[in-house]
């Protein structure tokens, strides 16, 4: 579990990443790189570490541009009595965040660094590049969690369910000139046939 994610405080203040600054996505994007090299290596403490670091810092960003956000939605009145103190204090948040902004590429290119040596030395493997069969697999797995759970206690809906992403299957192994997706179809029939089972026992 990964403290400090930035993600749960916009969701929180229902804030849409579309409106935030570039300094905030910015600082998201680096918390994204950080969770995909730990996805690759989960026992790495110092990446964990460095993930709630970088989430921590990206979460004071977010706030003071959800602070703005929601000054913006307020009364304009209120807003030309706050105008002059936001003025005076402009300076100030600009040098903070251009430190912080410093702080989160410092944070990148240790991470990376670290990434290498880790790899160079052998105490971790390079990363293997995934598949597309493999995504793609994985992607209609979820198809198969994403069903309501009225759908999963009937064996009917779950067997047509399956039909269905079989058939998508299929017709993505046309377009896109795919050779191999045999193993994709059975993993999805084995996923498919144990929903259907637990179905059929609670019904």
């Amino acid at each position: 579990m990964i403290k400090n994610d930035p993600y749960k405080l916009l969701e929180k203040e229902g804030v849409a990443k579309k409106v935030l600054s570039e300094r905030s996505l910015e600082a998201l994007s680096i918390y994204d790189e950080t969770l995909e090299g730990l996805k690759e290596f989960p026992d790495d403490k110092t990446m964990k570490d460095m993930a709630e670091q970088i989430g921590e810092t990206a979460i004071e960003l977010l706030k003071e541009d959800i602070a703005t956000i929601k000054d913006e939605l307020t009364d304009k009145a209120e807003q030309q009595q706050k105008k002059q103190l936001k003025k005076a204090q402009s300076k100030k948040i600009v040098e903070k965040s251009e430190k912080t902004m410093d702080y989160l590429a410092e944070c990148r290119r240790k991470l990376r660094d670290e990434r290498k040596q880790k790899i160079a030395s052998g105490e971790i493997k390079k990363p293997v590049k995934r598949k597309l069969t493999t995504k793609l697999k994985d992607n209609m797995k979820k198809i198969a969690n994403m069903m309501p759970k009225a759908i999963k206690e009937d064996p009917n809906k779950v067997e047509q369910t399956e039909k269905a992403v079989q058939k998508f299957l299929g017709d993505l192994k046309r377009i896109w000139g795919m050779n191999k997706i045999k193993p994709i179809e059975e993993e999805l029939h084995e996923k498919f046939s144990e929903l259907k089972e637990k179905a059929e026992q609670t019904a």
